[in-house]
Protein backbone atom coordinates (compact mmCIF):
# COMPACT_ATOMS: atom_id res chain seq x y z
CA UNK A 1 0.00 0.00 0.00
CA UNK A 2 1.52 3.70 -0.87
CA UNK A 3 1.53 6.54 1.39
CA UNK A 4 -1.01 8.18 -0.30
CA UNK A 5 -3.10 5.51 -0.30
CA UNK A 6 -2.67 5.08 3.73
CA UNK A 7 -3.38 9.07 3.87
CA UNK A 8 -6.64 8.36 2.52
CA UNK A 9 -7.56 5.64 4.43
CA UNK A 10 -6.35 7.66 7.63
CA UNK A 11 -8.51 10.62 6.39
CA UNK A 12 -11.50 8.55 6.33
CA UNK A 13 -12.14 4.71 6.92
CA UNK A 14 -14.72 3.51 4.08
CA UNK A 15 -16.87 0.98 5.71
CA UNK A 16 -20.31 -1.51 4.98
CA UNK A 17 -20.44 -2.71 8.33
CA UNK A 18 -22.60 -0.01 10.36
CA UNK A 19 -22.11 2.49 12.65
CA UNK A 20 -23.35 4.05 15.97
CA UNK A 21 -24.32 7.92 16.42
CA UNK A 22 -24.36 7.57 20.37
CA UNK A 23 -27.18 8.80 21.69
CA UNK A 24 -29.30 8.93 18.42
CA UNK A 25 -28.92 5.56 16.57
CA UNK A 26 -27.11 2.34 14.84
CA UNK A 27 -26.79 1.06 11.95
CA UNK A 28 -26.12 -2.53 11.12
CA UNK A 29 -24.76 -2.89 7.54
CA UNK A 30 -27.82 -1.17 6.04
CA UNK A 31 -30.37 -0.75 8.41
CA UNK A 32 -31.11 0.71 11.87
CA UNK A 33 -30.69 -1.98 14.70
CA UNK A 34 -33.46 -1.03 16.87
CA UNK A 35 -35.77 -0.63 13.97
CA UNK A 36 -35.67 -2.28 11.14
CA UNK A 37 -34.07 -5.42 12.24
CA UNK A 38 -35.54 -5.35 15.96
CA UNK A 39 -37.55 -8.44 15.14
CA UNK A 40 -34.74 -10.82 13.30
CA UNK A 41 -33.65 -13.46 16.08
CA UNK A 42 -29.92 -13.21 17.59
CA UNK A 43 -29.59 -15.81 14.50
CA UNK A 44 -30.76 -14.31 12.10
CA UNK A 45 -28.73 -11.05 12.64
CA UNK A 46 -25.79 -13.21 12.40
CA UNK A 47 -26.14 -14.90 9.32
CA UNK A 48 -27.09 -10.92 7.90
CA UNK A 49 -24.27 -9.86 9.40
CA UNK A 50 -21.78 -12.65 7.82
CA UNK A 51 -23.75 -12.45 4.44
CA UNK A 52 -25.48 -9.18 3.80
CA UNK A 53 -28.65 -11.33 3.25
CA UNK A 54 -31.56 -12.16 4.72
CA UNK A 55 -32.60 -15.68 4.71
CA UNK A 56 -36.38 -17.52 4.50
CA UNK A 57 -37.77 -18.84 7.55
CA UNK A 58 -37.10 -22.15 6.46
CA UNK A 59 -33.40 -21.59 5.19
CA UNK A 60 -33.01 -20.12 8.93
CA UNK A 61 -34.25 -23.30 10.45
CA UNK A 62 -32.03 -25.37 8.41
CA UNK A 63 -28.92 -23.19 9.23
CA UNK A 64 -29.88 -23.04 13.28
CA UNK A 65 -30.05 -27.53 12.71
CA UNK A 66 -26.67 -27.30 11.55
CA UNK A 67 -25.49 -25.12 14.68
CA UNK A 68 -27.87 -27.40 16.87
CA UNK A 69 -26.51 -30.91 15.96
CA UNK A 70 -22.75 -30.50 15.97
CA UNK A 71 -23.21 -28.95 20.00
CA UNK A 72 -22.05 -32.43 21.70
CA UNK A 73 -21.70 -31.08 25.61
CA UNK A 74 -18.57 -34.20 25.78
CA UNK A 75 -15.93 -32.76 28.17
CA UNK A 76 -13.58 -35.43 26.34
CA UNK A 77 -14.14 -33.52 22.96
CA UNK A 78 -10.94 -30.65 22.30
CA UNK A 79 -12.45 -27.58 22.63
CA UNK A 80 -14.58 -28.68 25.68
CA UNK A 81 -11.84 -29.75 27.02
CA UNK A 82 -9.96 -26.81 27.38
CA UNK A 83 -12.72 -25.03 28.24
CA UNK A 84 -13.67 -27.57 31.21
CA UNK A 85 -9.56 -27.59 31.95
CA UNK A 86 -9.46 -23.65 32.48
CA UNK A 87 -13.04 -24.22 34.68
CA UNK A 88 -11.00 -26.56 36.64
CA UNK A 89 -8.19 -23.89 36.77
CA UNK A 90 -11.13 -21.62 38.25
CA UNK A 91 -10.36 -19.26 35.32
CA UNK A 92 -13.60 -16.57 34.11
CA UNK A 93 -16.30 -17.91 31.90
CA UNK A 94 -14.86 -16.17 29.12
CA UNK A 95 -11.63 -17.04 28.94
CA UNK A 96 -12.28 -20.39 29.08
CA UNK A 97 -14.91 -19.96 26.25
CA UNK A 98 -12.51 -17.75 24.31
CA UNK A 99 -9.83 -20.95 24.51
CA UNK A 100 -12.27 -23.29 23.61
CA UNK A 101 -12.90 -21.32 20.65
CA UNK A 102 -9.39 -20.46 19.35
CA UNK A 103 -9.01 -24.51 18.95
CA UNK A 104 -12.02 -24.92 16.40
CA UNK A 105 -9.63 -22.99 14.21
CA UNK A 106 -7.44 -26.02 13.82
CA UNK A 107 -5.91 -27.85 10.68
CA UNK A 108 -8.52 -30.78 11.14
CA UNK A 109 -11.47 -29.31 12.89
CA UNK A 110 -14.37 -27.64 12.59
CA UNK A 111 -13.32 -24.45 10.70
CA UNK A 112 -10.87 -25.78 8.40
CA UNK A 113 -11.98 -28.45 6.94
CA UNK A 114 -15.25 -27.09 6.46
CA UNK A 115 -14.32 -24.02 4.77
CA UNK A 116 -11.76 -27.07 2.29
CA UNK A 117 -14.96 -28.66 1.84
CA UNK A 118 -16.71 -26.09 0.49
CA UNK A 119 -14.04 -25.27 -2.07
CA UNK A 120 -13.48 -28.90 -3.10
CA UNK A 121 -17.54 -29.24 -3.47
CA UNK A 122 -18.04 -25.52 -5.57
CA UNK A 123 -14.98 -26.36 -7.90
CA UNK A 124 -16.38 -30.09 -8.49
CA UNK A 125 -19.80 -28.41 -9.09
CA UNK A 126 -18.30 -26.10 -11.58
CA UNK A 127 -16.27 -28.80 -13.60
CA UNK A 128 -19.17 -30.83 -13.72
CA UNK A 129 -21.19 -28.54 -14.76
CA UNK A 130 -19.02 -27.76 -17.76
CA UNK A 131 -19.29 -31.39 -18.90
CA UNK A 132 -16.82 -33.59 -17.06
CA UNK A 133 -17.26 -37.01 -15.53
CA UNK A 134 -17.41 -36.53 -11.60
CA UNK A 135 -15.92 -40.34 -11.18
CA UNK A 136 -12.97 -38.97 -13.22
CA UNK A 137 -12.49 -35.68 -11.74
CA UNK A 138 -12.36 -38.02 -8.23
CA UNK A 139 -10.16 -40.45 -9.18
CA UNK A 140 -7.19 -37.93 -10.31
CA UNK A 141 -7.53 -36.43 -6.86
CA UNK A 142 -6.88 -40.24 -5.41
CA UNK A 143 -4.00 -40.60 -7.64
CA UNK A 144 -2.68 -37.97 -6.65
CA UNK A 145 -2.86 -38.52 -2.69
CA UNK A 146 -4.85 -35.52 -2.16
CA UNK A 147 -7.73 -35.44 0.86
CA UNK A 148 -11.70 -35.30 -0.57
CA UNK A 149 -12.90 -33.29 1.87
CA UNK A 150 -15.91 -34.15 4.33
CA UNK A 151 -15.38 -37.83 3.83
CA UNK A 152 -13.75 -40.39 5.89
CA UNK A 153 -13.77 -40.00 9.76
CA UNK A 154 -10.68 -41.25 12.26
CA UNK A 155 -12.42 -42.54 15.09
CA UNK A 156 -15.47 -43.72 13.80
CA UNK A 157 -16.81 -44.63 10.30
CA UNK A 158 -19.89 -43.99 10.85
CA UNK A 159 -20.94 -40.43 11.03
CA UNK A 160 -24.24 -40.45 13.37
CA UNK A 161 -25.17 -37.00 12.21
CA UNK A 162 -25.50 -37.88 9.18
CA UNK A 163 -29.13 -39.32 9.03
CA UNK A 164 -30.37 -36.87 11.36
CA UNK A 165 -29.29 -34.10 8.62
CA UNK A 166 -31.04 -35.83 5.83
CA UNK A 167 -34.28 -36.07 7.68
CA UNK A 168 -34.58 -32.91 8.90
CA UNK A 169 -33.44 -31.54 5.56
CA UNK A 170 -36.65 -34.45 3.60
CA UNK A 171 -38.87 -33.20 6.63
CA UNK A 172 -38.81 -29.49 5.02
CA UNK A 173 -38.61 -30.53 1.37
CA UNK A 174 -34.93 -28.95 1.36
CA UNK A 175 -33.15 -31.88 0.64
CA UNK A 176 -33.17 -30.97 -3.89
CA UNK A 177 -29.67 -28.61 -3.39
CA UNK A 178 -26.73 -29.19 -6.46
CA UNK A 179 -24.38 -30.05 -3.74
CA UNK A 180 -26.33 -31.83 -1.55
CA UNK A 181 -26.92 -34.42 -4.13
CA UNK A 182 -23.33 -34.61 -5.44
CA UNK A 183 -21.87 -34.68 -1.66
CA UNK A 184 -24.02 -38.26 -2.24
CA UNK A 185 -22.72 -39.26 -5.42
CA UNK A 186 -19.47 -38.60 -4.49
CA UNK A 187 -19.40 -40.63 -1.40
CA UNK A 188 -21.39 -43.58 -3.93
CA UNK A 189 -17.61 -43.44 -5.91
CA UNK A 190 -15.42 -43.22 -2.80
CA UNK A 191 -17.23 -46.06 -0.99
CA UNK A 192 -16.85 -48.14 -3.74
CA UNK A 193 -12.97 -47.14 -4.32
CA UNK A 194 -11.95 -46.76 -0.78
CA UNK A 195 -14.96 -47.60 1.61
CA UNK A 196 -15.25 -44.36 2.79
CA UNK A 197 -18.06 -42.87 3.53
CA UNK A 198 -19.35 -38.75 4.03
CA UNK A 199 -18.41 -37.44 7.61
CA UNK A 200 -20.78 -34.02 8.72
CA UNK A 201 -18.83 -31.69 6.95
CA UNK A 202 -19.56 -32.54 3.85
CA UNK A 203 -23.20 -32.23 4.11
CA UNK A 204 -22.91 -28.84 6.26
CA UNK A 205 -20.59 -27.70 3.58
CA UNK A 206 -23.15 -28.81 0.64
CA UNK A 207 -26.21 -26.83 2.92
CA UNK A 208 -24.17 -24.11 3.29
CA UNK A 209 -22.68 -23.71 -0.51
CA UNK A 210 -26.21 -24.47 -2.11
CA UNK A 211 -27.49 -21.40 0.32
CA UNK A 212 -24.20 -19.27 -1.65
CA UNK A 213 -21.98 -19.04 1.14
CA UNK A 214 -18.23 -18.48 0.07
CA UNK A 215 -15.32 -19.78 1.67
CA UNK A 216 -14.96 -16.61 4.10
CA UNK A 217 -18.59 -17.00 5.20
CA UNK A 218 -18.28 -20.56 5.94
CA UNK A 219 -15.39 -19.89 8.27
CA UNK A 220 -17.18 -17.17 9.88
CA UNK A 221 -20.32 -19.46 10.22
CA UNK A 222 -18.87 -22.08 10.90
CA UNK A 223 -16.47 -20.33 14.37
CA UNK A 224 -20.09 -20.91 16.53
CA UNK A 225 -20.43 -24.56 15.32
CA UNK A 226 -19.80 -26.34 18.51
CA UNK A 227 -19.81 -23.31 21.05
CA UNK A 228 -23.32 -24.77 22.93
CA UNK A 229 -21.67 -27.63 23.76
CA UNK A 230 -19.22 -25.55 25.92
CA UNK A 231 -20.98 -23.85 28.85
CA UNK A 232 -22.11 -27.03 29.74
CA UNK A 233 -18.35 -28.55 30.54
CA UNK A 234 -17.20 -25.42 32.03
CA UNK A 235 -20.12 -25.16 34.60
CA UNK A 236 -19.52 -29.17 35.51
CA UNK A 237 -15.60 -28.25 35.91
CA UNK A 238 -16.88 -25.59 38.95
CA UNK A 239 -19.11 -28.28 40.62
CA UNK A 240 -15.78 -30.49 41.57
CA UNK A 241 -12.82 -29.36 42.73
CA UNK A 242 -10.04 -27.48 41.33
CA UNK A 243 -7.80 -29.72 38.80
CA UNK A 244 -10.12 -32.84 39.04
CA UNK A 245 -10.96 -32.68 35.59
CA UNK A 246 -9.41 -35.80 33.36
CA UNK A 247 -6.47 -36.16 36.42
CA UNK A 248 -3.62 -37.94 35.39
CA UNK A 249 -0.75 -39.94 36.85
CA UNK A 250 2.50 -39.92 34.77
CA UNK A 251 1.93 -43.43 35.01
CA UNK A 252 -1.62 -43.20 33.30
CA UNK A 253 0.37 -42.27 29.86
CA UNK A 254 1.31 -45.70 27.91
CA UNK A 255 4.97 -44.41 26.25
CA UNK A 256 5.73 -46.00 22.78
CA UNK A 257 8.57 -43.96 21.62
CA UNK A 258 12.11 -44.71 21.75
CA UNK A 259 13.09 -46.60 24.63
CA UNK A 260 15.99 -45.23 27.63
CA UNK A 261 19.30 -44.33 26.13
CA UNK A 262 22.44 -43.96 28.00
CA UNK A 263 24.60 -40.43 27.18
Amino acid sequence: MTPSELEQLRRCYPTRAGFAELSERSVFGEHDLHHTLKDLSWFELNLYGITGRRFSPVQVRVLNYVWLQTSYADVRIWPNRIVALAGSARTTPLLALVGGLASCDAELFVATPLVRCLATLRRLREKVRAGDSLETLLQAELDQGRTVYGFGRPIASVDERVPHLVMFLRDLDADRGECFRLAFRIEAFLLEAKQIRMNIAALLAAVCADLGFDEVQMHLFSSLLVFAGMPPCYLDAKRVPPGGVLPLRCDDVRYTGVSPRKW
